[in-house]
C-alpha cells in the first residue's frame, strides 16, 4: 500500500497549537493482534523518538482519568526529541478514545494496523489462551466465541476506523496491512519513519514477535524477556538478537516455548466460513472508507 495516510476521505490542516514539553506526538491505535508489537519495535530504533517503557499505557481508553501529568511521564526523555508517543490497541475499538486523544492533541499522528478479520478473530483466541484467561471447553474457539464476543466485535474494522476518521484529518492517520509488513518489513519500517518526517532507520532491526507462544517454565521464560528488555532500553537491541540466535540459548530457549496452535484445536472450516460471511460487509465498507482493496484474499476473490 502506499506509505503515508488515508487523504481524500477527509481534510483538514495540522492546527500548530504550542506543545507541552513532553506531550506526545503519535499513537498507535491497533488493532488487537495486527503488528503493534512490530509497530513499537520500529519506533523505539528511531532516535529521535520516545516510546513508553510499557507498549501500551491505555489512556485514551481506560486511564483518562488520571490526567495529562501523568501520561506524559511515559515519555519524559534526558534529551529535547522530535516525537513522542504509545501504541495502545485498546484504543481502536473504544468509542470514547477519539475525542479524548483529539482533545489532548489534535496534531496526533494516528498509527493503524488491520489484518484478515478472520485470522485476527482466532489470533486474539490463542492470545487469550497463552494469557490463561480462559481454560476447558472454552479453548475450542467455536465455544469461545459465544465467551468472548469481542473476538468478533474487534474484527469490525470499518465500524472502529470511521469514527477516527471522522474525529482526525485524514493525512493524519497512517494505515498499515500486516500482510504487507510481513512481504517487506524494511519498506513498511520505512513508512513509519516517513509518516513521522524522519530519515529512514541507518541500521534497521528486524524484531519478529511470536503471537501464540507460551513458556513451559514461566520464570525462566519471564526472566530472558526481562534482560532482553532492559538490554533494548540500553542501546543493546542487536547484541539481543545474535545472543538469541546462539546454539545453546536458540535451544533452550526452544525447549521453553509451547505453541498454542499445538494446545488450542483449529478453527473449525465452517466457522471459517461463516464468520467470512459476517465480516464481509465490514471489509466493503472498510475498502470504501480507504479507497483501496485489501489484501486479504478471501475477501477479494474473483465471483
Amino acid at each position: 500500500m502506499q506509505a503515508a495516510s488515508l487523504a481524500g476521505h477527509r481534510g483538514g490542516q495540522i492546527t500548530g497549537i504550542p506543545m507541552r514539553q513532553n506531550q506526545a506526538t503519535f499513537i498507535g491505535i491497533g488493532a488487537q493482534k495486527c503488528a503493534s508489537t512490530w509497530l513499537y519495535g520500529v519506533l523505539r530504533q528511531c532516535p529521535d523518538v520516545v516510546v513508553s517503557d510499557d507498549k501500551e499505557v491505555d489512556f485514551f481508553s481506560y486511564y483518562f482519568d488520571r490526567g495529562f501529568e501523568w501520561y506524559e511521564r511515559n515519555f519524559a526523555s534526558d534529551t529535547p526529541r522530535r516525537h513522542r508517543g504509545e501504541i495502545s490497541p485498546s484504543y481502536f475499538i473504544h468509542a470514547d478514545a477519539p475525542a479524548r486523544a483529539a482533545d489532548y492533541n489534535p496534531d496526533l499522528h494516528v498509527f493503524v494496523s488491520l489484518r484478515d478479520p478472520v485470522s485476527r478473530a482466532y489470533s486474539n483466541h490463542l492470545h487469550e489462551a497463552r494469557k490463561g484467561h480462559i481454560t476447558g471447553a472454552n479453548l475450542t474457539f467455536e465455544t469461545a466465541l459465544d465467551n468472548n464476543p469481542l473476538y468478533v466485535d474487534q474484527s469490525r474494522y470499518a465500524t472502529h476506523l470511521a469514527r477516527w476518521l471522522d474525529t482526525f484529518p485524514a493525512a493524519q492517520v497512517h494505515l498499515f496491512f500486516q500482510e504487507e509488513i510481513h512481504q517487506d518489513r524494511e519498506a513498511a519500517a520505512a513508512r513509519v519513519t516517513d509518516a513521522l518526517g524522519l530519515p529512514p532507520l541507518a541500521d534497521f532491526l528486524d524484531l519478529q514477535a511470536n503471537e501464540s507462544v507460551r513458556y513451559r517454565n514461566a520464570a525462566l521464560g519471564e526472566g530472558l524477556w526481562k534482560m532482553g528488555h532492559a538490554a533494548r532500553r540500553a542501546g543493546l537491541g542487536r547484541a539481543v538478537e545474535t545472543a538469541k540466535a546462539l546454539p545453546g540459548i536458540r535451544q533452550m530457549r526452544a525447549a521453553n516455548r509451547e505453541g498454542m496452535r499445538d494446545v488450542v484445536p483449529p478453527m473449525a472450516p465452517e466457522t471459517e466460513a461463516r464468520l467470512a460471511e459476517t465480516f464481509a460487509p465490514e471489509v466493503e465498507r472498510l475498502e470504501a472508507l480507504i479507497g483501496r482493496k485489501t489484501p486479504w484474499s478471501r475477501f477479494n476473490a474473483a465471483p
